[in-house]
Parts: structure tokens; C-alpha cells; sequence
């Protein structure tokens, strides 16, 4: 069996390197075939020395392509062309600043040899300063689900598809999304899922990333969370449809605000601030969507 992991890259070739190079100390099973494909999303082909390097010092196979075309959703459609070229049964989406547990590939032939599924997805466990911090869940759309078997959508930070729904489906990234930096993943698989394929959470398959320390400042949490209730009135017409889509929106406002109500009254709780601005600022940009979508600007990492 063939898997090829995908992953984008954009400016952090020192990060890229630690990637890559983590994959060394993975367990793979046997008649498991790893190859990698990386698309750098800089005009000047950034990465590309990064790669030469690696290469001397990795065991994998490593396809290298640079999408000059700004945004994540052209990086992200650029790897989808690029899986329907290359050898492979499965494919997976990565981030460049993550590293795979150990038994990653091992656990993933044990989920695929008991269930009959295209899609497996796992938590992304949050890293700062080399120990395990959940501290800013709140902040990141997916948890660890304890309860759920399916969930009807995956993030790119830890999934692995069938290259067969690819082959069979011209679904791709939604260009729309492109300065957000955010949603697409989302969007890409509740179409999935509406298309009738069903995604497999197991806890089991679990990535680390390390969380940026600027990524914890307020700025980040507001402009963030302001930008997730803008995208998220945009998701839910495509979902839905548009008359549905913003009812459904507008519920999802008034959800927001009444949860900053009941978080204002217990000041004492962990996060405290951080929670208030979050569901306020989500309740807002949902609200405002309509008129600003179109004028966001892109999203800086």
C-alpha cells in the first residue's frame, strides 16, 4: 500500500526541515510504501534547498512543486492535481509545522482493516515550548472528539483520504476561501460528506504542533475568531443553500452571544478573557458577513 502525504509550505523552510526529518523515527508497517509531496506556495521557490538538503538524509521519496499562485486554497488544489498524477492508494494532508505520533501509520492499518472507510481524521494535539498545551482549544475549530465515531468534516492539519474519491469526484478547494487561510478545509469536507462519504474520527491518529507564541496574544484570538464568523456564514450558504445558509448564520450569531453572556458571568473561570473576545468577536463577524466578506484582506499567519 502506497501513501502519499501532502504538505504546504510557505516561508518556514527551518520548520519544513523538522517535519521531515521527524518522519525518520516513525513506525511504518510493513508493505507500506510512504512517499511525500510538497508544494511551496512562494513565488521564488523558497523551499527548494530545504528539499535538496533533506533528500540527503531521508529514507522517502520526496515530489517538489512550487505554486507561485498566492493562497492556500491554490496550494491545497495544486497538491489535489498533482495525487491524481502520482502512484498512490491513499493520500494525507498534512501542516509543516506538525509531527506524526509515532504510530501513526501503524494505527491507520488497523482502522482501515477493520472499517470499510475513505477518510480518517485524528486529533492535533497542541505543543509550546516542547510539552502538551490545550490551553488555546478554544480558539481552534477541532477538539478531541471522546463520543463521536463519524464527524462530518476534517482539518488538513491530520487527515487521509482515498485517492479513489479524488479520481471520482471534481470537488476542489473553494478559491473564494483563498485570503482567509482558514475554511477550506472545512467547506472541502462537509461537501464530502454531503456527497455521502463518511469520515472516521479515531483518537488514535494523533499529530503534535507546536503552537507560535504570537498566536497567543489577543490580536491574534480577535482578528482570528472575527474571520471564523465571516467564513462561517459563507460555509453555511454553500452547505445549505442561501436562504437557509444565513438563517442557519443568524441562529449561529445569537448562539455565540448568548455563550460570551453566560462566559461574562463567571469571571473566574480559565481563559476567562480569551473565551469572551472569541464568541463575541465569532458572534459579530457572523452578524457583518454579508457586508464584508469580500473585503477581507489576506490572512497573515
Amino acid at each position: 500500500m502506497k501513501i502519499l502525504i501532502c504538505i504546504c509550505t510557505y516561508k518556514r523552510n527551518y520548520i519544513l526541515n523538522k517535519c521531515l526529518i521527524s518522519f525518520n523515527k516513525v513506525v511504518i508497517p510493513f508493505n507500506f510504501d510512504i512517499e511525500f509531496l510538497i508544494i511551496d506556495n512562494t513565488i521564488n521557490g523558497n523551499a527548494k534547498k530545504i528539499i535538496k538538503q533533506v533528500k540527503k538524509k531521508f529514507k522517502y521519496k520526496i515530489y517538489y512543486f512550487n505554486e507561485k499562485k498566492r493562497g492556500i486554497v491554490n496550494a491545497r488544489n495544486k497538491c489535489l492535481s498533482e495525487v491524481k498524477k502520482i502512484n498512490c492508494n491513499y493520500f494525507s494532508f498534512l501542516d509543516d509545522d506538525c509531527e506524526i505520533d509515532t504510530k501513526w501509520f501503524v494505527n491507520f492499518k488497523k482502522i482501515i482493516n477493520k472499517h470499510k472507510v475513505k477518510i480518517v481524521t485524528g486529533p492535533q494535539i497542541h505543543k509550546r515550548d516542547g510539552t502538551i498545551n490545550n490551553n488555546l482549544e478554544i480558539i481552534f475549530e477541532k477538539k478531541i472528539n471522546k463520543n463521536k465515531k463519524y464527524v462530518n468534516w476534517a482539518a488538513t492539519n491530520n487527515v487521509i483520504l482515498s485517492k479513489k474519491i479524488i479520481l471520482s469526484s471534481n470537488l476542489k478547494f473553494d478559491i473564494n476561501l483563498n485570503k482567509f487561510g482558514m475554511g477550506e478545509d472545512q467547506l472541502f469536507f462537509l461537501q464530502l460528506n454531503k456527497k455521502g462519504y463518511q469520515i472516521l474520527w479515531n483518537k488514535e491518529i494523533k499529530v503534535y504542533e507546536k503552537k507560535h507564541s504570537h498566536r497567543s496574544t489577543m490580536k491574534w484570538v480577535t482578528d482570528r475568531s472575527f474571520r471564523l464568523g465571516i467564513l462561517g456564514n459563507y460555509i453555511d450558504k454553500k452547505i445549505y443553500g442561501s436562504i437557509i445558509g444565513n438563517i442557519v448564520n443568524y441562529i449561529k450569531s445569537i448562539y455565540y452571544l448568548l455563550l460570551s453572556i453566560l462566559i461574562a458571568m463567571n469571571p473566574f473561570q480559565k481563559l476567562y478573557t480569551y473565551k469572551l473576545i472569541s464568541f463575541i468577536y465569532r458572534s459579530f463577524g457572523r452578524m457583518l458577513s454579508p457586508f464584508l466578506f469580500k473585503k477581507i484582506e489576506f490572512y497573515k499567519k
